[in-house]
């Protein structure tokens, strides 16, 4: 027997199970799709976000080649979160392992005390046309689909790339400090 990846005991394991039969029955039920979709809950989360392309290429009559992603952190209290976007997805239930965020900031910042992992808000994936990024106040900050940013010779773990903005530090200090988002934890 096959399940999907993860490095959580089986308690644990059941409970996200159960978490992702919950969101793909939500949205089966309701014949469209959730406000912001958890992106650990999909088994293959770049076959998804390649899917978002793939349309958006469609509607703007473009190549899929010629997206790129831009990235938008909402602050936890943003009511636009409660529609539908215009143009791509929400992203739910990520976290940043080595820095934290500031929610009024909109940015990277030093982790608590403490604190391994940070909740991040709701994320904006948005396509756009492909164009040159400035990169400046930017940390490509990378995704992981779980803890083990090695993955496993089967199912490699990096997912996506994701603009942040840094903050008062440089991209340098993040990349140093090993920063990245998680879309599920160990525990």
């Amino acid at each position: 027997m096959s399940a999907y990846p993860s490095m959580k005991s089986l308690g644990s394991w059941t409970r996200d199970l159960v978490q992702r039969v919950e969101q793909f029955s939500e949205w089966s039920e309701r014949a469209r799709p959730p406000t912001a979709f958890w992106l650990a809950a999909f088994t293959f989360p770049t076959g998804f976000l390649t899917a978002v392309l793939q349309t958006a290429a469609r509607q703007l009559h473009l190549s899929v080649d010629s997206l790129a992603w831009e990235f938008y952190v909402h602050n936890q209290n943003d009511s636009t979160t409660n529609l539908l976007p215009h143009e791509g997805v929400y992203i739910c239930g990520m976290f940043l392992e080595g820095a934290g965020w500031d929610v009024n900031k909109r940015c990277l910042v030093e982790a608590a005390p403490m604190q391994l992992v940070t909740p991040m808000p709701i994320v904006h994936f948005k396509p756009v046309e492909n164009k040159k990024k400035s990169g400046k106040g930017l940390y490509t900050c990378p995704a992981y689909y779980y803890p083990n940013r090695s993955g496993t010779g089967h199912y490699p773990s990096f997912v996506v790339a994701v603009d942040l903005r840094a903050g008062d530090s440089p991209s340098d200090h993040w990349i140093r400090r090993a920063a990245a988002l998680l879309l599920s934890l160990s525990d």
